[in-house]
């Protein structure tokens, strides 16, 4: 399905909306993980870990949309902090995936709580109705964006 035309006044409006809101998030968000040794990307990689169970390195770096080479510093920088273990496949030795430690439970748990405290944070200056609508309209969108560029 292709979208009709958009007035640019809401492009705009909307733009800007999305930044101010979006980089005060983003902000927040990057202070609280990295108190945790944690950056943006590696807590996405923990929220698949958690997800999954279990991952190949290239699987992850298909899902962050990055290069392998560039997801290893990544990987490294999670198991320096004993956030994922290695393990090999028991029928295939060259295959190593990626898990979850309890360590890494334990910080992915707290960032999920900590992102959940600032959301709430700002969703609070909407109304019940108004977040109902907003998670709904977003449901959308991702959704309409997810089937155009799968098509």
């Amino acid at each position: 399905m292709n979208p009709g035309p958009i007035q640019h006044s809401y492009i705009d409006r909307l733009f800007t909306a999305f930044h101010i809101s979006n980089r005060h998030i983003q902000q927040e968000m990057s202070v609280a993980l990295k108190e945790m040794n944690l950056t943006g990307p590696q807590f996405f990689i923990l929220y698949l870990l958690s997800t999954a169970g279990e991952m190949k390195s290239t699987e992850l770096a298909e899902k962050l949309e990055v290069k392998p080479s560039a997801i290893t510093v990544m990987i490294d920088r999670l198991l320096k902090n004993h956030f994922v273990s290695r393990l090999r496949d028991e029928n295939d030795r060259r295959i190593v995936k990626l898990e979850l430690t309890t360590v890494g439970r334990e910080a992915f748990d707290k960032a999920k709580t900590k992102r959940r405290e600032i959301f709430s944070r700002y969703l609070a200056y909407l109304d019940h109705d108004d977040v109902e609508q907003l998670v709904a309209i977003y449901e959308k969108l991702a959704a309409a964006i997810e089937n155009y560029t799968e098509e």
